[in-house]
């Protein structure tokens, strides 16, 4: 695996810096991940982000593979899909991630997996926070497949959230055209403080599965593995 990491704000072409250090290490690709960090300059408050990207080596290469093709694909999902993810949802050390299988020939896999983490302030009331700055991701409901909750010392210290977008998938045009979903909305607080309770004597992280209508709540300790269904 390599990973590659940018934090020079004026360079415009991204992706092109990514995949080009990839091409300097493995002749093919199988799998890549392109992750966007807002970060906040300490004096100015002035927001910029950090653009990290990881490779895994093909383990069969081909000799059709091209380098053209996958940058040409990646920079339509980084338009199409993160650098939206990133503008629109993220607030100061949030990360805006999208994840692909690559094929033989450079191509991506018409699958994308769209991953946005969220971290907790110090300080702040998680299950607000969540209310307040989170809720018009409720538009992408029908998209989200899974809640990954990081326990620390009790606490929720951050949420990764994770949605399957088909590859032609246009985030923008989602935003404009759809309105939040009120009984996921609903539901995905009354999980939160299901979670709450439990980390009150629990430490371990918790994961929540959303399919079929229904959101899965399950984690473990070292007396009991619970899960808990909530109806959405």
């Amino acid at each position: 695996m390599l990973n590659e990491s940018i934090s020079d704000v004026s360079l415009n072409d991204e992706v092109s810096f990514v995949i080009s250090k990839w091409q300097q290490r493995f002749k093919s690709v199988d799998r890549v991940e392109l992750s966007l960090i807002r970060k906040a300059d300490k004096f100015t408050r002035k927001h910029f982000h950090e653009c990290v990207g990881n490779a895994e080596v093909a383990k069969n290469h081909s000799a059709g593979f091209s380098y053209e093709t996958l940058n040409e694909e990646m920079t339509y999902v980084y338009f199409q899909i993160l650098q939206p993810l990133q503008k629109y949802f993220t607030n100061v050390d949030d990360t805006s991630s999208i994840i692909a299988t690559v094929q033989q020939d450079g191509s991506l896999d018409s699958s994308i997996h769209a991953d946005l983490t969220i971290v907790i302030p110090n300080k702040k009331e998680w299950i607000s926070y969540v209310a307040l700055k989170y809720r018009k991701l409720t538009k992408f409901a029908e998209y989200i497949q899974s809640m990954h909750y990081e326990v620390v010392n009790h606490k929720i210290r951050r949420i990764k959230i994770s949605m399957l977008l088909d590859m032609s998938f246009n985030m923008v045009k989602h935003m404009k055209e759809c309105t939040e979903n009120e009984q996921f909305f609903n539901n995905w607080i009354s999980s939160c403080h299901v979670i709450e309770n439990y980390t009150k004597e629990h430490t371990s992280n918790i994961y929540v599965d959303i399919k079929d209508n229904n959101m899965h709540i399950q984690y473990k300790s070292m007396k009991v593995k619970y899960s808990q269904i909530v109806e959405l």
